[in-house]
């Protein structure tokens, strides 16, 4: 049985150093450093292609429920609005021109 379907099913505890290490968090810290870790994580975000974002959300939310033929109808579908936005052009300026880019969430 794999360890998903363990932890499904048995519901067996699992130390953060564990739940890393088979990929069900993606980061454990020490608890004195997780509000600067969450922080951190949460601007990283913040900074980042928030339309994006959002379309990627989407696209899981509704892949859960469907069949993979409609899931990857509505990926091409969202990634065509991703494909117009001011943000996508800003990503493709930047890799061009070798810098940081600056997304504004349109």
């Amino acid at each position: 049985m794999g360890k998903a379907l363990e932890l499904a099913m048995l519901a067996d505890e699992v130390s953060g150093q564990e739940a890393e290490r088979i990929g069900l968090v993606n980061k454990c810290v020490p608890l004195a450093e997780f509000e600067a870790a969450t922080t951190f994580l949460a601007h990283r975000l913040a900074k980042g292609p928030t339309r994006a974002y959002g379309l990627i959300k989407e696209l899981m939310n509704k892949a859960v429920e469907s069949d993979l033929e409609t899931t990857l109808r509505i990926e091409g579908e969202l990634q065509d609005i991703a494909i117009e936005t001011a943000d996508h052009r800003e990503g493709v300026a930047a890799f061009l021109q070798k810098r940081p880019s600056e997304f504004t969430g349109r």
